[in-house]
């Protein structure tokens, strides 16, 4: 008759559309399905979290099962200060040590769910101690003739939790009274604590108590956020690095971001800088640029499925004094020709500086630039070459070049087809760099140059400064009068011809 009663109550709730799809005599416990052999029970929690019908090491829902002290995978025979590998760590050193990940949990490794049940079982965190506590009703019970909670969750399916007590020392305390549960995640302060789920007969509630201590661990699985871990940080230099990631659990969802992210200040999150390297579980690379010579950064991995965002461990690192010619800054922008460019104008003591003026082929400023005072207004191309104002390739002379002449060393204006080569390779973005309006102009590498505003000279007169820029390259026009240079502000951006006469600023250029 029994038996009869079991199948008929299958039916019934099969036919309701509940989760309770299976029936086992054992205190007729129900469950929802199993993971790597163990059964669960879905609860209908928020979260959607799958918990354990059994604690780890136990045979039935009653039996109390194993103890093991936070972060350890193996029972002992005595629960000590001395003999725990948790106790007195503090956070960083748990990081450090790999025992936590990111996101202030233990990692797989020194999870006892997951170390001893495999696939994607694993000890509740806090917070998910806390919806238990929160979302369900608990009722004090005798079960398979031990005493505990029995946890009802809002659809109606339950758990049991046996009142296992807990072992200290090699004593064993409260077995029949009390049930002491571990959680995943240390306290925050301190490095003695960790959250553990305590229960009597009237009351239950998440506290702190010392890691070493053995406590029973119940199993669960599904909803989580991510766990990655943060690769160290190479290739640094003045303005990039070489960092990246791991991704060795997705959560129980697919992952749809994971990069790094950085920032000068600790902990940065996906709301600082960030890189975007595909998704999935496994390992990444990613390629941090745009930095900022001799300015300490930090760096972690990060990882997001449909529960959130999760963080590895926290890096550091100082990128390298900028790099210099003849004593002079420049940055690689990963150009197709390899070409760098400096950081500066030429007469400029920082990249918001304008710098001085030149009319084209000249390398002085002066008080006027006019047709008349002008060194090369007027003369044809032939003419430049005779007079030494142009070489055979058609560009300035090192002794008529603005660049070489102030700077020295390898340091050259650049060429009318190395100015295009900046237009069409670079992505250029408005902005306002220290009070000064200018463009940012980032290469393929991810490094920029800022470019100011600088205006240009006429006569005795500063023109559109704020507004518009006007750079010269080596490279004469084909008629008398001109030379190529870039001109940009209000709309119009292009490598064109300007009168020689004119003072316009120098960016210069080395290989």
């Amino acid at each position: 008759m029994k038996k009869t009663l079991l199948i008929l109550s299958a039916i019934v709730l099969f036919f309701a559309g509940c989760k309770k799809d299976t029936l086992f005599e054992e205190g007729e416990v129900l469950y929802s399905g199993s993971i790597n052999g163990y059964k669960y029970i879905d609860l209908g929690l928020p979260s959607g979290l799958k918990w354990a019908t059994c604690n780890v090491g136990a045979s039935s829902p009653e039996d109390y099962g194993d103890y093991f002290a936070l972060g350890e995978t193996e029972t002992k025979s005595e629960y000590t200060e001395s003999n725990s590998l948790t106790y007195g760590l503090t956070i960083s050193e748990l990081q450090s040590q790999g025992y936590i990940d990111g996101s202030g949990n233990l990692t797989p490794s020194h999870d006892a769910a997951t170390a001893n049940w495999g696939g994607s079982w694993r000890m509740p965190t806090k917070a998910e101690l806390e919806e238990l506590i929160d979302e369900c009703t608990w009722t004090w019970t005798a079960q398979g003739g031990k005493k505990g909670h029995k946890v009802t969750g809002p659809n109606g399916n339950s758990i049991f939790l046996p009142a296992a007590g807990h072992r200290v020392g090699s004593s064993f305390y409260n077995a029949g009274e009390d049930g002491f549960y571990w959680s995943s995640t240390p306290y925050e302060s301190g490095s003695i604590y960790a959250y553990f789920l305590h229960f009597l007969s009237d009351n239950q509630y998440v506290g702190c108590v010392n890691r070493d201590n053995g406590y029973t661990v119940r199993p669960v699985s599904g909803v989580q956020l991510p766990t990655v871990t943060t690769n160290d940080v190479t290739n640094i230099t003045s303005s990039s690095a070489t960092c990246g990631g791991n991704v060795t659990f997705d959560g129980g969802f697919d992952i749809t971001a994971r990069g790094v992210c950085w920032s000068t200040n600790p902990n940065p999150t996906i709301n600082d800088n960030k890189t975007s390297d595909g998704n999935g579980t496994g390992s990444f690379t990613s390629s941090i640029t745009g930095l900022t010579a001799n300015i300490t950064y930090y760096v972690r991995a990060y990882a997001t499925n449909e529960k959130g965002t999760s963080y590895g461990e926290q890096r550091s690192f100082t990128t390298l004094d900028p790099p210099t010619i003849n004593g002079h800054e420049y940055v690689d922008l990963g150009l197709p020709s390899g070409l760098k460019w400096a950081t500066c104008n030429v007469g400029a003591s920082s990249p918001e500086d304008y710098g001085d003026y030149f009319a084209w082929g000249e390398t002085e400023t002066k008080s006027e630039y006019t047709e008349s005072n002008s060194l090369t207004y007027g003369l044809t191309i032939s003419e430049l070459q005779s007079q030494g104002y142009i070489d055979g390739s058609g560009n300035l002379t090192p002794s008529h070049d603005a660049a070489t002449a102030n700077w020295g060393g390898s340091w050259r204006m650049p060429t009318k087809v190395e100015l295009e080569e900046l237009y069409n390779e670079c992505t250029w973005t408005w902005k306002t760099q220290n009070g000064v309006k200018g463009y940012k102009v980032t290469g393929p590498n991810g490094n920029h140059i800022f470019l100011p505003a600088a205006g240009w000279r006429r006569g005795t007169s500063l023109y559109s400064d704020g507004g518009n820029g006007s750079y010269w390259s080596s490279t004469p026009g084909d008629d008398y009068d001109g030379a190529y240079g870039l001109s940009f502000g209000g709309g119009f951006d292009s490598v064109s011809t300007c009168f020689r006469d004119g003072g316009e600023t120098v960016r210069p250029v080395s290989e």
